[in-house]
């Protein structure tokens, strides 16, 4: 049929006053979606308006036609498309299928830190005394955003506490001499603890070409989001000349001595170590906010561990993992197929399914799980934030810009998107789609063109 003569057809569905008329015709897949409704707690039904119901007929309508006449969503695509609040099916295809995710997979991540950390935990980074009085131990609490300037402020913090080890001004001023005596050079050391989470090994399913240029060995130290094979190295270093500017600082009327500050490497803090300063550390709703809105791997992968940590699982690849699957399935998602081998997405071998994911958004959006609601308002906004600022900008997905509120993953032979569409009704529905295996013969921009098809159709606007 040509799309103007489907465009017509859609137009006369209008008329049809309920949604009774128009399930008849529906899909197999379709009617079999609506009739098993996500698992796990959602919105008390409520009487659909009428316009609710037109709207809801046209997109059930419109979307079989369309994805059909969308070749580059390929044939290895699923994906499905609800309303939250009667957990009715508008279109589903091979919606339980284990697919590659990409970042769609830190929904996952998103919804497990909000169910165990909430928005406002706190990691904080720690000075402590090392095996002697100039020796400190920096102690790694997590933070994913740290920064320099953060770093700078505990640095001066612990260069106050260290002047106690300063040798004591002569009380008789030292005689001239010429040449003049140099300094003597007061050496303090700083070592690192960054035991909280395992040593850094590579997830299942991460290419070795991926470090650390698209995810980064999982330290829980690092400054300024920064990259690279050692981030506790590189704070430490960073932190022990710091610590040296502010004792050359406190010391400059001392012309015998002259502080010299190194990092040393690696030492677990003693259990008996005396605090000298502390970093209170950002919070787990900035951390997560920021994860969201760019799509940063990093962070996905901290806080996927410090949730097993909250959680009392530890901070291996297996404990984390465990701890995400726990925490969704006690939120009714139905994780049948999924695999979780790291918080990011990157891995290869991760699996999720769209029913999978579009549960997630649903029970995040719920009035019953009021501390899961801030997710939406963190999501990238379709043509105006974050990793949707690019997209939804050309015909005709464009006039869903502002609508599209979702969550994007991309590797090289996988597209995914899966949030929520405000629909023309005002009401929200909930989708994930899911391209595993890219047909070659088109771009990736046009793959992401063809994704959009879906959730601009269940905004209604075109």
């Amino acid at each position: 049929m040509p799309p103007a003569t489907r465009r017509r057809a859609g137009r006369r569905l209008l008329t049809v006053t309920g949604l009774v008329l128009a399930a008849a015709a529906l899909p197999a897949s379709v009617v079999a979606a609506t009739t098993a409704p996500p698992a796990g707690p959602s919105p008390a039904p409520r009487a659909q308006s009428r316009v609710a119901t037109l709207a809801q007929t046209r997109i059930v309508t419109l979307l079989p036609g369309r994805v059909a006449h969308t070749p580059a969503l390929g044939r290895y695509r699923t994906g499905l498309v609800t309303d939250p609040t009667t957990g009715a099916a508008l279109w589903s295809s091979g919606a339980g299928a284990p697919m590659r995710g990409a970042s769609t997979t830190k929904l996952a991540t998103a919804i497990t830190t909000l169910s165990v950390l909430g928005t406002t935990t706190r990691f904080p980074t720690r000075v402590v005394t090392g095996r002697t009085s100039r020796e400190v131990v920096l102690v790694a609490g997590g933070d994913p955003l740290l920064s320099s300037t953060q770093l700078r402020g505990l640095a001066a913090s612990t260069a106050k506490a260290l002047l106690a080890a300063v040798p004591a001004a002569p009380i008789v001023p030292p005689v001239p001499t010429v040449p003049p005596t140099p300094p003597t050079v007061v050496r303090f050391t700083v070592t690192v603890d960054d035991s909280l989470f395992p040593a850094p090994s590579y997830a299942s399913g991460w290419p070795a070409d991926y470090v650390p240029s698209v995810v980064t060995p999982v330290r829980p130290l690092v400054r300024d989001l920064r990259n690279g094979k050692d981030t506790a190295a590189d704070v430490s270093t960073y932190f022990a000349g710091q610590i040296n500017a502010a004792l050359l600082s406190l010391l400059k009327a001392r012309t015998d001595i002259t502080p010299h500050v190194v990092y040393t490497g690696r030492l677990k803090a003693s259990t008996a170590a005396t605090e000298l300063a502390r970093f209170v550390g950002n919070t787990s709703g900035a951390a997560l906010k920021w994860m969201l809105l760019v799509s940063d791997n990093d962070v996905a992968e901290m806080l996927f561990r410090l949730n097993a940590i909250a959680l009392g699982r530890g901070g291996s690849w297996a404990g984390a993992s465990a701890a995400e699957t726990v925490t969704l399935r006690s939120l009714g998602i139905d994780v049948t197929g999924w695999r979780l081998y790291d918080g990011s997405g990157v891995s290869r071998n991760d699996r999720v399914t769209a029913r999978g994911l579009v549960q997630l958004l649903t029970i995040a959006a719920s009035p019953q799980r009021p501390g899961l609601n801030i997710l939406r308002s963190w999501l990238p906004v379709a043509g105006h934030s974050g990793t949707l600022d690019a997209r939804f900008t050309a015909r005709p997905t464009s006039c869903a810009a502002g609508k599209v509120f979702a969550k994007t993953g991309t590797l090289f032979d996988t597209i995914g998107l899966a949030g929520y569409a405000r629909g023309s009704d005002g009401h929200l529905r909930t989708f994930a789609v899911l391209v595993h295996a890219v047909d070659r013969r088109y771009s990736k921009l046009q793959v992401r063109r063809a994704v959009e098809v879906i959730p601009a159709t269940a905004t209604g606007c075109y």
